[in-house]
């Protein structure tokens, strides 16, 4: 919608991790996302990715809610918790 962006996929490969380059990645969305006027970011991230949940909240992202079996798992299907920001 407008004034609204999605972050569909922030990744940091596992060699490069622990280091802030998610935290780093984030900001440079959460920047480009402020000059093209858009005023609240989405994403989900899977509930087992404990270290994304952390780092999306202390970014100030809050869980708004959750997308049942979204994501494909070993065991089946995994939830999808719904996180925004607003900028």
């Amino acid at each position: 919608g407008a004034g609204e962006a999605h972050l569909l996929n922030l990744s940091v490969a596992v060699d490069w991790q622990r280091q802030g380059l998610g935290r780093h990645l984030l900001h440079h969305f959460l920047r480009l996302a402020r000059e093209c006027g858009v005023g609240m970011l989405y994403l989900e991230v899977r509930p087992s990715n404990v270290a994304a949940r952390r780092l999306y909240e202390s970014e100030g992202f809050h869980e708004i809610a959750v997308r049942p079996n979204y994501y494909p798992a070993p065991d089946g299907r995994e939830h999808a918790i719904v996180m925004r920001r607003i900028l």
